[in-house]
């Protein structure tokens, strides 16, 4: 079975925005069995995306068109169809009184122009859109069926989710899910990992993938859903990359929120070199789960770009501790300049306190070393809270000293 997207738009072609519709569209169809065989992006021409959806058509078995149908000029998505199969353009009586109602609701008169919206290729079925006045539609041509779709991504993604996945496991009954279960590591390379992992033997159906993006690789295992083997395989690769994994299933902030809450810690953050990249990534938890869980965790940060460098690692030690004391939260990470530009990460409880004074091995952009210090500084978060050595092996630098009281 072979499967196309066609992304189209000159904001897409030219990469004034960035085409977050078929990476989600790649990742939910591989996990239902309907992996993407190929994709392709289109400006706003007419002639083009008839020739493209035309070539598409005779290649594949289902076509997913993406964007085009909104009610402005350079919206064509409905006309090419109708040009590549040869008809006329239909109103669609049920979707502009659709439209109407949705304006009359909002109390504002419908535009003319929106009337463009309900005007689809004779012969095509409306696929429905309950969250904006674009309807998508599905027509077939040279036996493969093509399905348009809106290009505002929430309503991308609830058409798919609510229309053409249930359509296409109802059209390919056969057609097998598959689970995709990542682990995350940090700290080493993709090539590390590869070699680290040549011995694994996998079973029928098993296949790994890799995703790289600063400063985590995740390891991606494939294979049939509910698979009797799946757990172990997952375990498997988890135990030899064991020093590095920070995640199985969730990424490391997630896990770190799990953690503070179940050990009900308080956090408090002081930043130098981070920048508010720990306070970043903490909201962001908040955000992508409930707000709750961030709030009864992070107490507050200080970010202090001004700060005078530090002369010694255990000055890093005794700052954060005071500043731990001060919020009286039960935990502290901090990260500081010292004079010589190396960096001290530093983490103070009541119990104890763990500091590492590193340099980088090559010289990243300043944000990437943000990143870098802010995910490493929660993973010392991590291994204290789970009663592991707090300090790590990181392929991104050296620890030239560190402090464990």
């Amino acid at each position: 079975m072979k499967i196309s997207m066609l992304s189209t738009g000159e904001e897409v072609l030219h990469g004034d925005i960035v085409d977050s519709n078929a990476s989600w569209l790649g990742e939910q169809f591989f996990q239902h069995g309907f992996g993407l065989d190929y994709r392709a992006t289109v400006g706003d021409q007419l002639d083009g995306l008839v020739a493209e959806i035309t070539a598409l058509s005779l290649r594949s078995d289902v076509v997913i068109v993406n964007g085009g149908l909104g009610p402005t000029s350079d919206d064509m998505s409905a006309q090419a169809m109708a040009q590549a199969a040869g008809v006329e353009l239909e109103l669609k009586q049920e979707w502009l009184e659709n439209i109407e109602g949705y304006f009359a609701s909002l109390g504002r008169p419908m535009a003319p122009s929106n009337v463009k919206q309900a005007m689809l290729p004779i012969g095509s079925e409306i696929i429905d859109n309950p969250v904006g006045t674009a309807c998508g539609f599905s027509m077939r041509l040279n036996d493969a069926l093509i399905m348009f779709t809106p290009g505002v991504p929430f309503e991308f993604k609830r058409m798919v989710t609510d229309e053409i996945l249930p359509l296409l496991h109802q059209l390919y009954p056969s057609v097998e899910q598959q689970a995709c279960h990542k682990i995350y590591v940090l700290g080493l390379g993709e090539s590390s990992i590869a070699d680290s992992l040549k011995s694994l033997t996998l079973p029928q159906g098993f296949s790994l993938g890799y995703r790289s993006y600063l400063p985590f690789i995740e390891v991606k295992v494939f294979c049939p859903v509910r698979h009797p083997e799946l757990n172990e395989i997952v375990q498997q690769i988890a135990d030899i990359l064991i020093d590095n994994v920070v995640g199985i299933d969730k990424p490391l902030i997630n896990g770190v929120v799990d953690a503070l809450q179940s050990q009900q810690w308080q956090l408090s953050i002081l930043e130098q070199v981070t920048g508010g990249e720990l306070a970043r990534q903490m909201y962001h938890a908040g955000s992508t789960g409930s707000d709750d869980a961030q709030s009864s965790v992070f107490q507050q940060s200080i970010v202090d770009n001004q700060a005078p460098k530090l002369a010694e690692l255990a000055d890093s030690v005794l700052l954060c501790a005071e500043y731990r004391q001060d919020t009286q939260a039960d935990v502290s990470l901090a990260n500081f300049w010292l004079e010589d530009g190396s960096i001290a990460l530093t983490l103070s409880t009541e119990q104890g306190a763990w500091a590492q004074q590193v340099t980088f091995k090559r010289d990243y952009p300043l944000i990437a070393k943000q990143v870098i210090v802010t995910m490493v500084l929660l993973d010392m978060l991590r291994r204290q809270a789970s009663d592991l050595k707090v300090i790590g092996q990181y392929g991104y630098f050296e620890c030239v000293n560190k402090i464990e009281i």
